[in-house]
């Protein structure tokens, strides 16, 4: 009995010995915040072509699941493609069928319909202010699929946003390695990353992405510096017309990306 009570010490701080490091906690994908001379035009843009619902809280917004859209007033905006933020995926159940539609309305068609093997069909377009879309055919995840960030080291871009921001680093599909975003009560997204020189993304059609808080904003900035995160924006309040106020900041995420991080006081999970 002696002897097995040892070995079973010896075994547990063996195991202590090599475990792996605790994941960061996972933070819940909030928004994606784009920039357009007209923010009113931009929104109709994306409820007529890609549906989502107006959220009242403030004017010109949609959300996509439990992710917010949100349009800034900025008339010279360099085009998406190339910055740390290159472009935006939805998921649709008919990839052909969406495409033609919107080469109908007159949406720019960047690249025709083509099957990836073993992934999924997809092509790509451009809304009127150069944000790239990509349109994927994924029954697995509709609407709102991903985001496709950019760097020349695209570990570095990986290990980065895991230890800051969590999530679960998979393969989509088995084919293409990415963070997935999941918490109770939100819609799933995932963050993918191409290998690729990137410019800031501030300035750009996708001017930056959002996590939100889980609890006090100041706390999760303080922690967020201690891992050593530049802050490029201290907390501060922003009351919204016909919704509660936020408390926002931002802070300089990998390879450019600009990132925001946003606590909603007095919003369940998803709202």
């Amino acid at each position: 009995m002696r002897r097995v009570t040892l070995s079973a010490s010896l075994l547990c701080f063996a195991i202590g010995a090599f475990a792996l490091p605790v994941a960061a906690q996972t933070f819940p994908y909030d928004h994606i915040h784009v920039n357009v001379p007209d923010p009113a035009a931009a929104a109709n843009w994306y409820e007529k072509n890609f549906g989502g619902k107006r959220i009242t809280e403030a004017p010109d917004r949609i959300m996509y699941g439990s992710t917010r859209f949100m349009f800034l007033k900025k008339a010279d905006a360099k085009p998406s493609s190339g910055s740390a933020i290159d472009h935006v995926g939805f998921s649709v159940t008919d990839v052909d069928a969406k495409m033609k539609e919107l080469e109908a309305a007159g949406v720019k068609i960047v690249s025709p319909v083509r099957d990836v093997p073993g992934l999924f069909k997809l092509g790509f377009v451009e809304d009127p202010w150069g944000t790239r879309i990509e349109i994927v055919q994924d029954p697995e995840l509709l609407g709102l699929h991903h985001l496709h960030m950019r760097g020349p080291d695209t570990d570095a871009v990986f290990t980065w946003l895991l230890a800051k921001f969590g999530g679960q680093k998979m393969q989509l599909k088995g084919r293409l390695d990415g963070i997935k975003y999941s918490a109770s009560g939100f819609s799933d997204v995932w963050i993918l990353v191409q290998k690729g020189d990137a410019e800031p993304s501030d300035g750009h059609a996708i001017d930056h992405i959002g996590w939100r808080s889980n609890g006090d904003l100041k706390a999760t900035i303080d922690g967020l510096r201690a891992k050593g995160v530049t802050i490029t924006s201290e907390p501060r309040p922003l009351p919204l017309p016909n919704g509660p106020t936020i408390n926002f900041s931002y802070v300089a995420g990998p390879a450019g990306a600009k990132i925001e991080i946003v606590e909603r006081p007095g919003l369940k999970p998803g709202q």
